[in-house]
């Protein structure tokens, strides 16, 4: 029993090779046995390092909230600064030219705290059109991020290893899952751009649509995940972001009917998750 597990995070290391790493992935045909067990492994392994991620972005994105002070505080001060305003109001009424004139207006707020000098001409003898645009809705994509099942370090970093021999250039694959692994990943989608390359490579294909999702490219990202619905070795986590790309999207019944199936399959590793997002989206 201690073998069979140990050959099974062997292979996830990446560490079996020669006639060890093809007895392994026959015996995964032939084994559901051995195939469930590979596929809990995995996800075990990736959810101690989405784990981590989530602890080292969460302490980076924690700062200490400001000290309220008390309005009176600062009434002394408020008064002063509204006389100043009323004395630069009355002089600029006074110094008006006769003529109207247009004016560029840049005024810094919270979405464009530094406005560019190019900014919109505004005839004051025009109405100013309404500044309300339709709300955001950021919470789907949100939560699209959070649950998302990403690659695990060691099997970026696996397919990021050079060659054995030194004067053997890299393959755009492994240069991919090295910018990847650097977060670079405009420069993992350029080296992987060429299709005919990741119709051959699922790993490829796997690591050009996590970084679609990463850039937000989320019918890009979709498209790669369906193309490997039947992967032997990407097919769970390609389901499960694929349903996460279709929320993002704002596709929410699709996202709905996809949740629904993984919430009822009994042997879906991401089961789990797939309730307990159905519970935050209230479906």
């Amino acid at each position: 029993m201690d073998k069979f597990y140990e050959n099974i995070e062997r292979y996830l290391l990446g560490e079996l090779t020669g006639n060890e790493l093809r007895d392994f992935e026959n015996a995964l045909q032939s084994d559901p046995t051995l195939a469930k067990s590979v596929a809990q492994h995995r996800e075990l392994m990736q959810r101690l390092d989405a784990l981590r991620l989530r602890n080292t972005v969460k302490s980076a994105l924690e700062t200490p909230k400001a000290k309220t002070v008390p309005l009176y505080a600062h009434r002394s001060f408020l008064a002063i600064a509204a006389s100043l305003i009323l004395l630069a109001a009355a002089i600029w009424f006074f110094n008006l030219p006769s003529q109207h004139t247009t004016e560029f207006v840049q005024t810094p707020s919270p979405l464009n705290p530094n406005p560019s000098t190019e900014s919109t001409p505004i005839n004051p003898t025009q109405s100013t059109p309404s500044t309300e645009s339709t709300p955001s809705t950021p919470a789907p994509i949100a939560l699209a991020r959070s649950f998302r099942e990403q690659p695990t370090q060691t099997f970026v970093r696996d397919a990021a290893e050079p060659n054995e021999d030194p004067a053997t250039a890299p393959t755009p694959t492994q240069q991919a899952a090295e910018a990847y692994f650097k977060q670079n990943y405009r420069a993992t989608v350029e080296f992987l751009k060429a299709e005919k390359l990741v119709s051959e490579d699922e790993s490829a294909r796997y690591i050009r649509a996590q970084a679609f999702f990463s850039l937000n490219q989320f019918s890009a990202a979709a498209a790669d995940f369906q193309a490997l619905e039947n992967s032997f070795q990407f097919k769970n986590e390609a389901r499960w972001n694929f349903m996460l790309c279709q929320l993002a999207l704002g596709k929410t019944q699709t996202a709905k009917a996809l949740l629904s199936v993984m919430t009822a399959d009994q042997d879906f590793p991401f089961r789990k998750k797939a309730m307990e997002l159905q519970a935050k989206l209230k479906f």
